[in-house]
């Protein structure tokens, strides 16, 4: 692939991306939904149109497979940082407040099923993989950059540009932790589920942001350490796996 298509491709994808995204902002703005999962309804064709072309292309275990082999027991402590984030964020927000059970799973599946698979599949899915073919670090360099850059459209909403900016640095982080454990041959199930539980403990939360900015930068630092980790991780791997084929 040439590197114009290849750059046209990676735009043509940041562009659907935000259309959808600003189309949902226009119907939200319209009808003033009172639901949580109501107000992301206009991205949920997205979301069907991206599992039906994974259908079509019988691309879902490209996608979703591991492409390493580890035990469980080895796995769940390469991904143990998630787990740890998680109930971190859990115990700092105060758990999660809904209106009832019913109300906190339509939410969850809202962010896991909707938001997270559409943002997954974009940013660590298709483009990742479309630059991986030239450089993992430009690959994942370049991903988090658009997706970091995505999330600065939630001032189009009415965001103020305090929050836009700190919600700018966190999707910054944790778009550099999920493409690189992608790199780092995890399946895309993971950084779905990660991202879509990190969505729903921040929606949920019953403490008001500024009431927890402490341990939200906090969590940042530990998935920069995380991070920090990935990177070198990947970057032995290849120079490892260069030697070998020299």
């Amino acid at each position: 692939m040439t590197k114009s298509k290849l750059l046209w491709k990676v735009i043509g994808l940041e562009i659907l991306v935000i259309f959808w995204f600003l189309v949902n902002g226009a119907y939200v703005s319209m009808t003033h939904p009172t639901t949580h999962y109501l107000q992301f309804l206009g991205i949920v064709a997205l979301a069907i149109g991206i599992a039906f072309y994974l259908t079509k292309t019988k691309k879902w275990p490209h996608f979703f497979s591991f492409q390493q082999n580890m035990s469980f027991k080895t796995r769940i402590l390469f991904l143990s940082p998630l787990l740890l984030y998680l109930l971190i964020s859990l115990i700092g927000n105060k758990g999660v407040h809904g209106s009832s059970i019913a109300d906190l799973v339509l939410i969850l599946l809202t962010q896991t099923l909707v938001i997270a698979f559409v943002e997954e599949m974009v940013f660590r899915g298709f483009i990742l993989d479309l630059l991986l073919a030239k450089s993992y670090k430009v690959a994942v360099l370049l991903s988090l950059f658009l997706f970091a850059f995505t999330h600065s459209l939630n001032m189009l909403s009415g965001q103020s540009v305090g929050n836009t900016i700190f919600q700018i640095l966190f999707a910054f982080v944790i778009g550099l932790v999920l493409a690189l454990l992608i790199v780092n041959s995890q399946s895309i199930g993971v950084t779905i589920a990660f991202h879509g539980l990190n969505n729903f403990l921040q929606f949920t939360s019953p403490v008001d942001a500024n009431d927890s900015l402490l341990i939200n930068y906090a969590l940042l630092l530990f998935l920069s350490g995380y991070a920090f980790y990935l990177w070198n991780r990947k970057s032995t791997l290849s120079v490892s796996h260069n030697q070998v084929s020299g």
